[in-house]
């Protein structure tokens, strides 16, 4: 059931899917070319939400023109709950897509570098913290009062990221880095998997309760 919800998803983007595919490739070698210091963690980190935004985005645009397609979807054989969770799926299965596709373009260009586990499950949590907080309140407000959101972010994020990796600030995160990279793979994982769980069922909750037409 819930496999046939994702697909559903991939469907109703597949005019732009081919596309779309293309950014997590293009991406990289655009930062490469504009913006060398980028490259590596600061140009996975925009490839993937660029990508999961478009995507996400066209969904939610898609579902917003039709809507009662919704209303026949959980007068069928779906539950809201596991509409809820294809959206996560959908999301977690760009992000892949995003992570093989950067370490596929290093093997063919040298200056690219790969990407550690670490680099990926960093990149992953801050997937998970804006989508994790962004969903819940879509399904609460809606598509259209909502759509602004991760425009702004997408257009800060090629400005704040130089400005961050410049400046003098210092994390202190001495105690975590001491840590085995097992503990500090399972640590952030963990929060990982908090913070999509906590999620996934306030989404559930206010989706549950949404009149749909």
């Amino acid at each position: 059931m819930l496999l046939h919800l994702v697909k559903k998803d991939f469907l109703l983007v597949k005019k732009y899917l081919p596309l779309m595919m293309l950014l997590p490739i293009a991406i990289p070698l655009f930062v490469m070319w504009r913006v060398p210091e980028l490259l590596g963690f600061g140009a996975f980190v925009i490839s993937v939400i660029f990508t999961e935004f478009m995507l996400y985005q066209s969904v939610s645009l898609a579902e917003f023109k039709y809507p009662k397609a919704e209303a026949l979807l959980c007068a069928v054989s779906y539950t809201r709950n596991e509409i809820v969770k294809a959206r996560y799926v959908f999301l977690l299965l760009i992000f892949v897509y995003c992570s093989i596709a950067y370490e596929v373009l290093a093997v063919f260009v040298p200056k690219i570098e790969y990407l550690t586990m670490f680099n990926i499950l960093t990149v992953l949590l801050i997937s998970a913290i804006l989508f994790g907080v962004y969903t819940p309140i879509q399904y609460k407000l809606g598509f259209e009062r909502t759509k602004y959101f991760f425009s702004i972010i997408i257009i800060a994020t090629p400005f704040v990221l130089p400005a961050l990796m410049n400046s003098n600030i210092s994390l202190d995160f001495k105690m975590f880095s001491a840590l085995p990279p097992v503990i500090q793979y399972l640590g952030l994982t963990l929060l990982i998997i908090v913070i999509l769980c906590v999620s996934v069922i306030v989404s559930s909750k206010i989706y549950v309760k949404k009149e749909l037409l």
